[in-house]
C-alpha cells in the first residue's frame, strides 16, 4: 500500500505538471502567435523533468524488490520540495497580484533562491550521506573481512514464511560441513544441517531466531555432507541493516574435539572403576588392551610386564590387530629398545617415525610410530599406529591418564593378592593353634594328672607333648618370616650352611655327605633353616640310620637320601602348607623349604635319589 500511495503520488504529481507544461505550449503557440521552436525549447526542460517523475512514480509502484524505507523516504522529500517552491511562489505571486504588478524577475530570483537554499540542504544531506556511506562501507568491509576469515562457521539467513534460507555462508562453513556453496544457498538451513534428532529443538531455535532474538545455545548436533554429526555452539545475531538482503548470522563454532575429549575422559575414570576390580596384574593387562580399544579408538596395542625371573619385559596381553600385524610381540631385554629406557626411567616417550629412531628395537617395523608408556614397576604400555606422526597431543595426554589408571589397578591387585596370601597363612596359623596344637596340649594335661598320681613315666610323655608344642610354635614363627622379603644377601659357602644346620638337627646315627665346595649368593640364616628342615624330614621318614647327601649341580645343588623316597603322586603336594604324612608332623617343614627358596629367587623340585630315597633339586640360576 506504501509503494502504492508513494509511487502515485508522484507520478499524479509529474502528470499534473506535465498537463500545465502542456498548457503553457498551446497558449504560447495558438492563441499568442509565438514561434513553434521558441515555445518548444522553453518548454523541452520542464517537460522532460515532469515526465521523469511519472516514469519514477511508475517504477516505485511496480518494483517490489524497494523497500519500504526507501518508498517512505523518497516520496517525502519529493512532495516536500515541490511544496517549498510552491509557496515561496506562490506566496510572492499573490502579493504582486494584490499590488497590480507582476514582476517576473522578483519571482525568478525567489525561485532562485529557494533552489540554492535547496540545493545547499541536498548538498549537506549528499555529504552527510556520503560519510555515512563511507563508514557503513568500512564497516561492511570489516565485516566481510571478519566473515570470511572467521574460523567460525557463517551463515546469513534470511526468513522466508519462518524457514531460515541460506544466503550466503563463509569458508569455514564450507570446509567444515562439507558442502559447495551451490549446494546451500538459497535451501532452508533447517532443511540442509539438522539431524533428524534434533529436528524438533532445530524448529523451537529457528523462532526465536525469527522473532530476531540473540541467543547462545551450547552443545547443539548438526550434520555435514557426508552424514558426520559435529557438536557445536550455535550463536545467534540478527541484523537490522536495510542495504542487507539478509535477516541474521548464525555462527557455529565446532567443539566436537572438547566434547569428544570430556566424553573420553570420562569414559578413562569409568574405565578406571572397573580395572580396579580385577585381582590381577594380568587381567588388569587385557583390560587394558580393551579400554585403549574402546576409548581411545586405537588398535595396535599391547602391555609388556618385567619378568624378574627372565629379567625382560614380555607381552602379557595384546590386540589381535597387533597379532595380525607382527605376530606375538617381542621380549625386551635391558637396552634392547625405546620400552627398555621408559621403562627403567619412568618417563613416557612418543616416537614419531619409529624408522628414523636409531633406539628402535626393529628399524624396519610396520608400526611406524609409537606412544609407550610407563607402567611404574610393572612394565609398559605401548600403543602403535602403521603411519608416521599418527598422533596428536591429546593422544598423548589420555593415553598417559590411561597409564597413570593402570598403574592404580596393578598396584591395588598386587596389594590384594598380598593381602590374600596373608588371610592364607593366617587361616593356616588359626588352624595350627586351634588344632594342631590343641591335641599336644590335651596330650600334657592329661598325663601331668598321672605325674601327680605318681606314675614317673607320665613326666616324659609330658615333656614330649611340650616339644612337640616347642617345635609347632618355632615353624609357626618361621612361616611368619617368609612374609619379610630376603633383603640382603652374600658370598655364602654351601658346605659350611650344611654342617652348621646338621649340628643343629637331632639327627641321632644318620650320615651327613658333603660332596660340594659351591658358594652362593644367599641370606646364610635363612638357608640354614632351609637344611635344617631337609634334614629333620630325612631322619624323620628314613629313619634315625639315614643317609643325607648335598651336592651341586650345573644350576644349583641337591639334597637326596636314602630313604623310602616320596611317590611321584604326592611330590608336588609336599611342599603345601600343612601336608604331612607322619603321625607327629606339622606339615611346614617343606613348606617353609619352599617359601625360602621362593624368597631367594630359586625353585625347588621333588625328585627321586639314585638310591630310590628323597630328592629335593634346587634351580639356583637361569
Amino acid at each position: 500500500m506504501k509503494r502504492i500511495l508513494g509511487g502515485g503520488g508522484i507520478s499524479v504529481l509529474g502528470t499534473l505538471a506535465t498537463v500545465l507544461t502542456l498548457y503553457d505550449v498551446y497558449q504560447d503557440f495558438v492563441l499568442q502567435g509565438s514561434p513553434l521552436l521558441l515555445t518548444v525549447l522553453e518548454s523541452a526542460l520542464p517537460l522532460l523533468l515532469n515526465l521523469a517523475l511519472i516514469a519514477a512514480g511508475l517504477v516505485i509502484v511496480t518494483d517490489e524488490s524497494l523497500r519500504v524505507g526507501f518508498i517512505t523516504h523518497t516520496t517525502k522529500w519529493t512532495l516536500l520540495g515541490a511544496l517549498s517552491l510552491l509557496t515561496i511562489v506562490g506566496w510572492v505571486y499573490y502579493f504582486q497580484v494584490i499590488q497590480d504588478d507582476i514582476e517576473p524577475l522578483v519571482l525568478f530570483t525567489h525561485v532562485v533562491s529557494m533552489g540554492a537554499v535547496a540545493g545547499f540542504a541536498v548538498g549537506v544531506y549528499d555529504g552527510q550521506r556520503r560519510e555515512r556511506a563511507e563508514q557503513l562501507t568500512a564497516e561492511h568491509d570489516k565485516i566481510l573481512a571478519l566473515f570470511e576469515n572467521s574460523t567460525d562457521c557463517i551463515a546469513e539467513v534470511g526468513f522466508v514464511e519462518g524457514r531460515p534460507i541460506v544466503r550466503e555462508v563463509n569458508p569455514s562453513f564450507v570446509d567444515v560441513f562439507g558442502f559447495d556453496r551451490s549446494e546451500i544457498i538459497d535451501r532452508s538451513l533447517d532443511e540442509t544441517i539438522i539431524p533428524e534428532p534434533e529436528t524438533e529443538r532445530a524448529a523451537a531455535l529457528t523462532e526465536r531466531a525469527g522473532r530476531s532474538e540473540q541467543f547462545e545455545v551450547q552443545d547443539v548436533v548438526r550434520q555435514t555432507a557426508d552424514g558426520e554429526y559435529r557438536v557445536v555452539r550455535l550463536q545467534v545475531v540478527p541484523l537490522s541493516s536495510m542495504s542487507s538482503n539478509a535477516d541474521a548470522y548464525a555462527v557455529y563454532t565446532d567443539v566436537t574435539s572438547e566434547h569428544r575429549y570430556e566424553q573420553r575422559i570420562t569414559a578413562l575414570h569409568e574405565s578406571t572403576r572397573e580395572l580396579v576390580t580385577i585381582g590381577s596384574i594380568e587381567g588388569v593387562a587385557s583390560a587394558t588392551v580393551a579400554a585403549v580399544e574402546e576409548i581411545l579408538d586405537l588398535s595396535f596395542i599391547s602391555v609388556h610386564l618385567y619378568d624378574d625371573d627372565a629379567g625382560k619385559l614380555r607381552p602379557a596381553a595384546y590386540s589381535s590387530d597387533i597379532a595380525g600385524l607382527i605376530g606375538e610381540p617381542p621380549s625386551f631385554a635391558p637396552g634392547e629398545a625405546i620400552a627398555w629406557d621408559v621403562f627403567e626411567t619412568g618417563t613416557a616417550r612418543y616416537v614419531e617415525d619409529v624408522h628414523a629412531d636409531p633406539e628402535a628395537y626393529n628399524g624396519s617395523s610396520p608400526v611406524r610410530s609409537e606412544l609407550i608408556l610407563p607402567l611404574q614397576g610393572y612394565g609398559v604400555l605401548l600403543i602403535g599406529a602403521q603411519t608416521p606422526s599418527a598422533f596428536d597431543e591429546t593422544d598423548f595426554s589420555l593415553a598417559k591418564i590411561l597409564a597413570a589408571n593402570v598403574e592404580t589397578a596393578m598396584e591395588r591387585a598386587e596389594r590384594e593378592a598380598r593381602l590374600e596370601q596373608q588371610n592364607d597363612q593366617l587361616e593356616t596359623f588359626t588352624s595350627v593353634v586351634s588344632h594342631d596344637l590343641k591335641n599336644p596340649l590335651g596330650v600334657a594335661t592329661g598325663y601331668l594328672g598321672l605325674a601327680r598320681e605318681g606314675d614317673e613315666e607320665a613326666f616324659d610323655r609330658v615333656e614330649n607333648a611340650l616339644e612337640r608344642m616347642d617345635g609347632l610354635i618355632e615353624n609357626l614363627l618361621t612361616l611368619a618370616r617368609q612374609g619379610e622379603s630376603i633383603d640382603e644377601v652374600r658370598p655364602v659357602a654351601l658346605r659350611t650352611v650344611a654342617e652348621r644346620a646338621w649340628n643343629n638337627t637331632t639327627t641321632a646315627n644318620a650320615t651327613l655327605q658333603i660332596q660340594t665346595d659351591a658358594v652362593l649368593e644367599a641370606d646364610a640364616d635363612r638357608l640354614q633353616q632351609l637344611f635344617e628342615n631337609l634334614f629333620t624330614n630325612a631322619v624323620e621318614h628314613g629313619g634315625d640310620d639315614v643317609t643325607v647327601r648335598v651336592s651341586s649341580t650345573d644350576s644349583g645343588f641337591v639334597v637326596e637320601d636314602d630313604g623310602p623316597g616320596i611317590p611321584e603322586s604326592e611330590r608336588e603336594a609336599v611342599l603345601a602348607h600343612g601336608y604331612t604324612t607322619h603321625q607327629d608332623g606339622t606339615g611346614f617343614g617343606l613348606a617353609i623349604v619352599n617359601e625360602v627358596a621362593n624368597g631367594h629367587g630359586w625353585s625347588v623340585r621333588v625328585d627321586a635319589s639314585e638310591s630310590g630315597g628323597a630328592g629335593f633339586v634346587f634351580e639356583t640360576s637361569t
